[in-house]
């Protein structure tokens, strides 16, 4: 059976630099077997989480709000393995990003029983010239602190400068690192 793993990009840009990477571990993913869905967070209408804790009466997924995160919710429990690929924007998680990550509040019931055990990838990339003068190190650690309340596992991330439109595409390294990253959540 085929491994489903679920990528998030959320750049705005068409050709983002972290949507170039994204898709490199998506194509190295599908070729080590898996079933992959790429899903752009910029191109969906995610709304803010309300706190009006309805989720927690309905159950996990049923947020009341109308928005495209009702056929994530689905996705998101049924996947084994999700990759998470943005800009840094303003030293952290990109607004895109964040939006839908607040939203999982509603995956809440059972203590967050959908994320135990999957396995994570992430893929930043930044303007600035290393992963602390740019924020990226806020972003990967709230990460880990994201994903060890959740009890998922993060087993890589691929992050870089990459200021210009399609910029990272002259980093054979860093394209390498995303298809190794893809063919780890595979296997």
């Amino acid at each position: 059976m085929k491994k489903k793993i679920l990528i998030f990009t959320a750049s705005p840009r068409k050709d983002g630099n972290s949507a170039i990477l994204a898709l490199e571990a998506a194509r190295a993913a599908r070729q080590a077997g898996a079933s992959v869905e790429v899903i752009n967070l910029a191109r969906l209408r995610i709304n803010p989480c309300r706190a009006c804790d309805r989720c927690r009466e309905k159950g996990p997924g049923k947020c009341v709000q109308k928005d495209d995160m009702q056929k994530l919710y689905p996705k998101l429990i049924e996947a084994e393995g999700l990759i998470l690929a943005h800009p840094v924007y303003w030293f952290s998680i990109n607004a895109q990003t964040k939006l839908f990550v607040d939203r999982w509040y509603a995956l809440g019931g059972d203590e967050y029983t959908c994320f135990r055990n999957k396995k994570i990838g992430l893929i930043l990339t930044y303007a600035d010239r290393d992963v602390f003068s740019s924020g990226g190190i806020n972003a990967l650690r709230a990460y880990q602190d994201i994903f060890n309340y959740l009890g998922a596992e993060i087993i890589g991330a691929v992050y870089t400068s990459a200021a210009g439109q399609g910029q990272v595409r002259k980093q054979a390294g860093r394209l390498e690192e995303a298809r190794a990253l893809g063919r780890k959540l595979a296997s």
